[in-house]
């Protein structure tokens, strides 16, 4: 005769609370950090051409301190950019960060 655990678990069926971990989960810190690498790296890049297609007639020391600016502000821009898709794209998957057991 089975005890009434086994009644109770065949009659509640399955558990739903549950869900089927993926094998590969991208933790969302990782997609975040990644795009913002991947945009920074392009936006710097992005930068460095306009700063030097839009060199003034002005002294060497300022070119090169304008393309500085550029690559910093083309830079920071897709470090930005490329955190909010990670974070979005994190957001949208539904990828939670694996919680610390303490056993």
């Amino acid at each position: 005769m089975p005890n009434t655990d086994e009644r109770q678990r065949a009659t509640q069926g399955p558990d739903l609370t549950q869900k089927e971990v993926p094998d590969r989960q991208i933790d969302p810190s990782e997609s975040v950090t990644l795009f913002a690498i991947a945009l920074g790296a392009i936006g710097a890049l992005v930068g460095l051409v306009a700063g030097i297609v839009f060199l003034s007639d002005s002294a060497f020391g300022a070119a090169v301190l304008n393309c500085l600016i550029a690559v910093l502000a083309g830079g920071s821009a897709g470090v930005v950019a490329g955190g909010t898709v990670g974070a979005a794209i994190g957001v949208m998957r539904g990828v939670r960060v694996p919680k610390q057991v303490d056993g």
